[in-house]
């Protein structure tokens, strides 16, 4: 389906939509067919806005650029670090990137080549004796297209490795794998999408920040030979931590498994890898809080049945104790309101607590039950079936309000008590969030890291996928950049 029939359908249920809301006595009819609709709509926008990044996205350079992966040994096939003289700084330890863990391919060739040994090494992983002689095979027939410069490099890794059969495969080529998540672009994060995201180098950073600047004075007119000093003024400063937190999914695999269902079993691993720390990190934006004790009752807390309950929720290790979300950001600021009254004047005021940060940049994040039960109620909305067709429409947005992106998140939830917080007593109520985007980041250490073990004992093969990262803002604590509206209606 064209991305324009996408749009277009999406735009008839949302009108549809809108319209019962409006016009119905009983607007509340078949209110949960009316959600799923609702979901639908945003996932036909999000996949009719996706920009997935091509598979054989590469930068097209001439063969002789793969002379970058070869040193005085021959190819260089894994990073490796490098002490490097530089004038003035004395020796600087560099990481150079190898053939097969480049982050950027540099042409069709070697594109190819890393997908052809990730899927070998990835089918290699989840099997008890490792015997791949399909994708041995094509993998040598294409180290056999190597540039011509390559080829007798090429033809000493192979010749000087040992044995036969699935063995003649240089050990090189059993590297760890990882896997970028912004290249997943089809997958999309409704929350983290639309925050700013910055790349760090250590994991904890000390960030330099100016609380306040200098205050300018008049500037007077000299009229003796001793004229006064300007007015002196001083510059406030300060400086935020930022520590780096860490997600990981562990998963057990039967390594009762050959070739083709090995190969066949790659890409359902790789998507539920994604989505499981994906999911954990949206989640984590919205309801986390690394305080002592958590404000929330997450040992009860399957939201939306997406965690189960074997083992038990809210452990130390409870990814909702990684950082402060959103919500207990909003409570730590004193920027939320009630909104048990819903209407354009309170949703004005909610965002009006944000100062001058409320005039632009600002998105919101609501559950399904607070667009559709609240949101569509009011005529200030507008939802995308009466956007222009030049309108840019944000990952996950459904309508737009005041300016303001409406973003709808699943880790919204609809089982919250009147004060905002899950008690697991209450839980007839929603919210949702109003964040200046530019306010705030997620710092990202490395993305995902695919590692296995063996594990004998059992007949199975442990694989553990891992990414560093945090959330975060560099504003003072008492800048209100979030705000949460909460006590809203489901029904």
């Amino acid at each position: 389906m064209s991305d324009t029939k996408l749009v277009n359908e999406a735009k008839s249920i949302l009108e549809g939509i809108k319209t019962h809301q409006k016009t119905s006595g009983e607007k509340f009819s078949q209110f949960e067919k009316q959600l799923d609709d609702l979901k639908r709509a945003q996932r036909l926008i999000q996949e009719a806005t996706a920009q997935p990044i091509a598979k054989e996205e590469h930068l097209n350079a001439p063969d002789y650029a793969l002379k970058s992966f070869v040193g005085e040994k021959g190819i260089r096939w894994q990073s490796q670090n490098k002490d490097v003289q530089i004038a003035g700084r004395g020796t600087v330890r560099i990481e150079e990137k190898g053939l097969l863990d480049s982050d950027q391919p540099v042409n069709q060739w070697h594109a190819d080549l890393l997908k052809i040994n990730k899927e070998r090494s990835l089918a290699r992983m989840i099997m008890s004796n490792p015997h791949t002689p399909k994708s041995d095979l094509k993998l040598w027939k294409h180290m056999q297209k190597a540039p011509r410069f390559m080829q007798p490099l090429v033809q000493k890794a192979f010749n000087d490795s040992a044995g036969a059969g699935a063995e003649w495969i240089p050990d090189q080529f059993a590297a760890n794998l990882y896997f970028n998540i912004e290249e997943q672009s089809q997958l999309p994060r409704v929350v983290a999408d639309n925050l700013q995201k910055q790349a760090v180098e250590r994991n904890t950073i000390i960030v330099p920040r100016m609380n306040r600047g200098g205050r300018p004075y008049l500037k007077g007119s000299i009229s003796s030979d001793n004229p006064a000093q300007f007015s002196p003024s001083s510059v406030t400063t300060s400086q935020k931590s930022i520590t780096i937190k860490g997600l990981a999914s562990r998963f057990i695999i039967d390594d009762a498994a050959a070739e083709d269902s090995a190969i066949a079993v790659i890409p359902s691993l790789q998507r539920q890898i994604i989505n499981d720390l994906n999911d954990a990190m949206e989640d984590a934006l919205i309801n986390g809080d690394d305080s002592a004790t958590h404000q929330d009752a997450i040992s009860d807390w399957n939201i939306r049945s997406r965690w189960g309950t074997t083992p038990p929720l809210g452990g130390s290790s409870d990814h909702r104790r990684m950082f402060k979300g959103m919500r207990k950001q909003a409570y730590a600021r004193s920027s939320t309101a009630d909104l048990g009254t819903f209407n354009f004047a309170n949703l004005l005021g909610l965002k009006a607590q944000m100062g001058e940060l409320a005039m632009q940049d600002v998105v919101m994040f609501a559950s399904p039950e607070a667009v559709l039960a609240n949101l569509l109620e009011l005529t200030e909305v507008k939802t995308i079936d009466v956007f222009g067709p030049l309108a840019s429409v944000k990952t996950g947005q459904i309508a737009a309000i005041m300016g303001m992106p409406i973003i709808m998140t699943r880790f919204l939830s609809a089982d919250l008590n009147a004060a905002g917080k899950y008690d697991n007593i209450t839980k007839t109520k929603t919210g949702l969030l109003m964040a200046h985007a530019p306010s705030w980041s997620i710092f990202e250490r490395r993305g995902i890291l695919v590692e296995t073990d063996r594990k004998i004992d059992v007949g199975a093969t442990e694989i553990v996928a891992t990414m560093r990262a945090t959330f975060d803002t560099l504003d003072l604590d008492a800048t209100k950049n979030v705000a949460f509206g909460f006590n809203m209606s489901i029904s």
